[in-house]
């Protein structure tokens, strides 16, 4: 880990009575392309208390896509108060046959965030990597402890990388809320535990993806990793998040498209009331940009 526990423990006495900020996940880069676009994101956060934002970046061939916007967005977002890491995201990134070239991407972003002045910089790389949808993954056994053996190792390298490379730099994954079941157990560098506190134990906070509508079943899908960070100390490490997404089908329930805008309303506010005064609770993540900003925009919001 690279943040320094004195600092979070004083970051944290200073938040006392604070309720958790909001971040919120941005997959497209549409908003870069205008200063009218970005100014309507930057309107938006400001509106709805966005503090934090991840942000999708593309990398070929060794470059970083719309690297000088990029660029430009990073520090205006900084100006106005909102952090912002890089997002990379592929069921089958941390697979060991992908590692070097996961790697590289890293470096790539690495090496982009020198060029950016001090003090607005990113605050560091989040991996939403989802190897569940893959068919080594469904086929279990042998072929998913694998997966899960690949997945743990890559973290150790990029780990490894980040902190002689670029130790202020934060590492952060997203994880569905499924991976503290005991079948998911495994032993990796001689230590048995659940598959997610493995994960706890190689980043700096995980955005779990504990999607429900009603408040107090959120909560509940978080406790494991709450608990876990609590045990070893993992300050502000662990990001409840909520959907807006058009979900359709038997998995409709899981988002908020669909229903009044302020019942949504209602449960994040009761949610940040909850984890108020919470020292292990990084913010509550918000997914994601283009549907949030349709869903609160609806007219049945007033």
């Amino acid at each position: 880990m690279r943040l320094i526990i004195s600092l979070l423990i004083g970051f944290c006495l200073a938040l006392e009575g604070r309720e958790p900020p909001l971040g919120m996940w941005v997959w497209k880069q549409i908003h870069l392309e205008t200063e009218e676009a970005f100014g309507e994101l930057l309107d938006f956060c400001e509106r709805e208390e966005i503090t934090h934002i991840d942000q999708h970046v593309s990398i070929k061939k060794g470059m970083l896509l719309n690297a000088e916007a990029l660029r430009n967005f990073i520090i205006k977002a900084a100006d106005h108060g909102i952090s912002v890491n890089a997002l990379r995201g592929d069921k089958a990134m941390f697979f060991a046959r992908n590692h070097e070239r996961t790697m590289a991407a890293v470096q790539t972003i690495v090496a982009f965030n020198e060029t950016l002045p001090n003090g607005k910089k990113l605050l560091g790389i989040k991996f939403d990597v989802e190897p569940y949808g893959s068919k080594e993954w469904k086929s279990g056994g042998d072929q998913r402890r694998q997966v899960m053996r690949d997945y743990l190792s890559y973290l150790n390298q990029v780990n490894d990388y980040l902190s002689m490379a670029a130790s202020e730099m934060e590492l952060a994954v997203d994880v569905p809320f499924w991976w503290d079941k005991t079948e998911f157990q495994i032993v990796f560098d001689g230590q048995k535990k659940l598959f997610v506190e493995h994960v706890q134990d190689r980043v700096d906070w995980l955005g779990i993806m504990s999607y429900r509508r009603d408040p107090s079943e959120i909560v509940k899908l978080v406790d494991t990793e709450l608990n876990y960070a609590s045990s070893f100390g993992h300050l502000r490490s662990v990001a409840p998040s909520m959907e807006t997404g058009n979900i359709s089908g038997k998995e409709a329930y899981i988002s908020f498209s669909g229903v009044p805008v302020k019942q949504f309303r209602s449960s994040l506010k009761s949610l940040r009331y909850t984890y108020a005064n919470n020292p292990y609770v990084r913010c509550i993540m918000l997914h994601h940009y283009d549907s949030l900003r349709v869903y609160l925009d609806e007219t049945f919001s007033q």
